[in-house]
């Protein structure tokens, strides 16, 4: 791997990978800890979900990919037994039907100048590219995991929210009918309220769905299915953001360092050595053999018990192949260098959008701790007119007081993920806010 790529390490889940099969069944079958953090969470990634077996499928195929490469030039030992039975010309040395024979050959190629170099430099970087890969699987599913799990917590706090909205609009309903009997709520009015009522009540039902449809995709993260979680526990708020680098030295580093720059010139290398073994496919191919034999019927120059050689193989023709096989790695290489190109655009696009993306909820930070602070004075005074009946009910105070607190935690938890994938990108996991355990 090139020294400048450093990913989000692998770390447990990688551990597990490599215990016993039954080890590894024994760690992902434990239940996971109730209530549940998000550091707990992180932690119980299990390797065998889909998409991490996926990726590690890819590796292993390509490594056995260059296991095979590089034998293919081992020596090879054949045995051949053949019984069989002739009839003998009119002058035969040896008049005996029987010409059954027995031969041991070894082969082994010596040289063929530079192609099967070419050719194990091409996987290597293949092989190269796919352990990258699985490194980005595994961050990007830890991200997935911190999204799901911040979607449950989101989907608590909205319920709180719409659950006071909807008693508070029952509160209101409840009471405008018993003015409406006394004639001093009007019919119309009292409509109005119980519409109202009605919509709350949808809210919150859904707020409610939400619920379980966010524990039960955690769940899936997790590769626990039907084990949603019960109780999910939010981290401490304000989150502890790690230190926002310079947007120039960001944009440095990822040309530097990039997880995703790093795959694409891995690709780029490992179309430029298939374009070099398609250049020397057709070379002199220079091996050596030796034969021990038993033959029944021993006469001739062609029966020698043990014979050793040398074989020099020159390729002299081969019409079109060679123009074709070559243009078409040069065309492979033009292409992975597009990409590599492209895939840079990309990334700076992303880095930028995602520096700014967290300036700008830096800011909306301040907004959110504003109307904590404003909601909290609020609902003093609601309750302060509220002992001296000067107020009807709290109901608006504390809806407004909640929506105060969804908002707040939907924006630390914006600013947790964004500079999760920033991290991810950059491959630097001193950005994440909950970064992995070494």
């Amino acid at each position: 791997m090139p020294s400048g790529v450093r990913l989000l390490p692998v770390l447990a889940g990688l551990v597990v990978a490599l215990l016993p099969g039954q080890a590894a069944a024994q760690v992902a079958a434990q239940p996971l800890p109730q209530p549940l953090r998000i550091e707990a969470a992180l932690a119980a990634i299990d390797t065998g979900h889909p998409h991490l077996r996926h990726a590690r499928a890819h590796r292993e195929h390509a490594e056995q990919q260059l296991e095979a490469e590089r034998a293919a030039n081992d020596i090879t030992v054949d045995a051949l037994l053949d019984a069989r039975w002739i009839e003998p010309n009119d002058n035969p040395p040896d008049e005996s039907s029987d010409d059954s024979r027995a031969t041991l050959v070894a082969r082994k190629l010596l040289s063929d100048f530079g192609h099967s170099r070419h050719r194990i430099a091409a996987r290597e970087r293949e092989a190269e590219v796919t352990r990258i890969e699985e490194e980005l699987a595994y961050a990007r599913h830890r991200l997935e995991v911190m999204e799901q799990y911040f979607s449950v917590l989101l989907s608590d706090l909205a319920f709180a929210r719409d659950n006071e909205a909807m008693a508070s609009a029952f509160v209101s309903l409840n009471r405008a009918r018993n003015r409406n009997e006394l004639g001093q709520v009007s019919d119309i009015d009292l409509f109005e309220l119980e519409a109202a009522y009605q919509t709350a009540r949808a809210q919150r039902l859904r707020a409610q769905q939400a619920q379980r449809r966010s524990r039960a995709e955690l769940a899936e993260a997790l590769n626990r299915p039907g084990e949603a979680p019960a109780q999910v526990l939010g981290p401490s708020l304000p989150l502890r953001l790690p230190e926002l680098p310079e947007l120039d030295r960001l944009l440095e580093t990822i040309q530097r360092d990039g997880p995703e720059i790093a795959l694409r010139r891995s690709q780029v290398e490992a179309a430029h050595r298939r374009t070099d073994a398609a250049r020397t496919q057709y070379r002199p191919r220079l091996s050596t053999h030796a034969q021990l034999g038993w033959w029944n019927r021993e006469f001739g120059t062609e029966r020698n018990p043990a014979t050793v050689g040398l074989a020099l193989e020159i390729p002299l023709y081969q019409g079109r192949r060679r123009g074709t096989a070559l243009g078409q790695a040069t065309a492979e290489r033009h292409l992975a260098e597009a990409e590599l190109a492209q895939s840079m655009i990309d990334v700076r696009a992303t880095v930028r959008e995602l520096y700014f993306e967290i300036e700008a909820l830096l800011v909306q930070r301040d907004e959110a701790m504003a109307r904590m602070d404003y909601r909290e004075l609020y609902i003093d005074r609601a309750r302060a007119l509220y002992d001296m009946e000067e107020q009807a009910d709290l109901g608006d105070s504390m809806v407004r007081q909640s929506a105060a607190t969804h908002f707040n935690a939907a924006n630390e938890f914006a600013l947790a993920l964004a500079f999760e994938r920033l991290a991810v990108l950059v491959g630097d996991p001193g950005l994440s806010v909950f970064p992995p355990d070494p």
